[in-house]
């Protein structure tokens, strides 16, 4: 039997997993194929990326991953990687909002954009007593009965008012999605939120009822992001890419190899690859595992109108700077995860991360990590300035809220051009247009796939997933398998 042959396009996260999904498929159902995953980069892994440096354990991408969804953890089980999950540090799970040069405290039992705790948010200084009384009286106005998409935004002004924006959900969702909520669909982003709305009259009246506050855990007892759900690997995120890159023993790996456009044959009933370094390559199924805008580039030939869809989904860039300090030169008590900073503090800052606080052996002993993030949709100039400027302006921010009397030890700044997607008003219907357009390319569903963050959300787990799916979806349909192959995990 002649083998069929799979292209993934992309080694990041959904890449990888997509191969690896497509490795225990083949073995499993023991059929020839070839598996090829193409890399225009020097690296496999995409945002993903750990290095050591002097004893600090430093991640220039992401620093976790939620647990609440369960494809994360099911796969690192397959990889056999359990036994080095490491959780949030029990003490100290809370989060800070900066207020002129003091970072004051989330509120206690404080959910994303309401308050569930009533003690401690009239308590806190975050928001001004009109402020408060604006988003008490939350529970008292009429849901809406709109049926088209709505900005985060609108949503949250038109729940809680203006300064519950400005002060709290703005920087907190930026700290998410680093978009402007008066663009992010709500859909899209925070839908929870829209279907307490609908099911309780009130987001403030539904999360109490609801079991998001009536769970007795540290989830509640905390403040913003539910940190007791976040968890890393005892050597950093990068742990996981590796085992996978490492897994991938009956894929063909082609670094440094750069797709330029997909052509399909009808007659052959066969993709063609155009690449730089390989030139023509055919393939009976093709997944795009890319950032929209480039797999708008590599499909404007072959599917013109989704090219031109793929091109509407846009994209922010962001950097990350590690900071490294003596414990002694930070005056702050370091007694939270981190903080975020609220556009109207004009400031460079989107939001830092306390990391040797937030995981167990960041750092060395009597020294601290910090985690910078600059860019996004009201940073754009910031992340124009080159590494020292970059540097400089951060330090000069964190040095005013957290007290600090010395210059760092070392700054690393990592940057990520056009890497997080912007959840815009209409995202889902435009993702809904696209994946049906794709499916029926080749004439029968499946066999051309685009996966990644743009498509099913923010997050790894939800990526992995998307990817896993997308695999399945590929085999079956070369394979006539019709049996559901997702609850066959190996």
């Amino acid at each position: 039997m002649t083998p069929k042959k799979i292209a993934i396009i992309g080694a990041g996260i959904s890449g990888l997993a997509c191969a690896y999904r497509l490795q225990e498929l083949q073995a499993k159902e023991k059929v020839p194929l070839e598996i090829h995953l193409f890399e225009a980069g020097q690296r496999l892994g995409g945002v993903i990326q750990t290095v050591k440096r002097d004893g600090f354990l430093l991640e220039g991408g992401p620093d976790a991953f939620i647990s609440d969804q369960p494809w994360g953890l099911k796969l690192i089980e397959r990889l056999g990687l359990t036994s080095e999950i490491v959780n949030t540090s029990p003490e100290n799970r809370q989060s800070f909002v900066a207020k002129g040069n003091r970072l004051i405290p989330l509120p206690k039992g404080f959910y994303l954009i309401a308050p569930t705790h009533f003690t401690s948010f009239l308590l806190s200084s975050l928001v001004s007593w009109q402020g408060k009384i604006r988003m008490m009286y939350e529970c008292f106005i009429p849901p809406s009965d709109q049926a088209a998409d709505e900005s985060v935004g609108s949503f949250v002004r038109r729940r809680f008012g203006q300064e519950a924006l400005d002060r709290i959900a703005q920087p907190m969702l930026a700290g998410i999605y680093t978009g402007d909520p008066d663009r992010l669909s709500l859909r899209a982003t925070v839908s929870r939120f829209l279907k307490l709305e609908k099911d309780y009259g009130s987001v403030i009246r539904g999360l109490l009822a609801s079991k998001i506050v009536k769970k007795k855990n540290p989830v509640t007892d905390a403040s913003g992001p539910r940190y007791s759900l976040f968890l890393s690997f005892k050597r950093g995120m990068q742990t996981l890419t590796d085992a996978l890159i490492n897994q991938l023993n009956q894929t063909q790996v082609h670094l440094k190899t750069r797709v330029q456009s997909l052509t399909y044959s009808r007659s052959k009933d066969l993709f063609t690859l155009h690449t730089e370094a390989d030139g023509l390559l055919a393939f009976d199924a093709v997944c795009l595992a890319l950032p929209a805008y480039q797999s708008a580039k590599i499909l404007a030939n072959e599917l013109p109108e989704v090219s031109q869809w793929l091109s509407q989904i846009k994209y922010e860039s962001v950097a990350t700077i590690n900071f490294a300090f003596e414990r002694k030169d930070c005056r702050h008590r370091l007694n939270g995860f981190g903080f975020v900073v609220p556009r109207v503090e004009n400031k460079s800052l989107v939001a830092c991360s306390f990391s040797s606080n937030k995981f167990a052996h960041r750092a060395p002993e009597d020294k601290i990590l910090l985690r910078a993030f600059v860019g996004g949709a009201f940073g754009r100039h910031v992340f124009e300035y080159d590494d020292e400027t970059l540097a400089r302006k951060a330090f000069a921010d964190l040095s005013v809220w957290l007290k600090i009397d010395a210059k760092p030890l070392f700054a690393q700044i990592t940057r990520y051009p056009r890497t997080m997607v912007q959840y815009e008003v209409g995202h889902r219907a435009l993702v809904d247009q696209i994946m049906n357009r794709t499916d029926g390319c080749a004439g029968s569903a499946g066999r051309l796939c685009l996966t990644g963050s743009a498509y099913p959300g923010v997050g790894i787990p939800q990526c992995i997933h998307d990817a896993e799916l997308k695999a399945e979806s590929m085999f079956e349909c070369l394979y006539q398998k019709k049996e559901s192959l997702q609850n066959q995990l190996i």
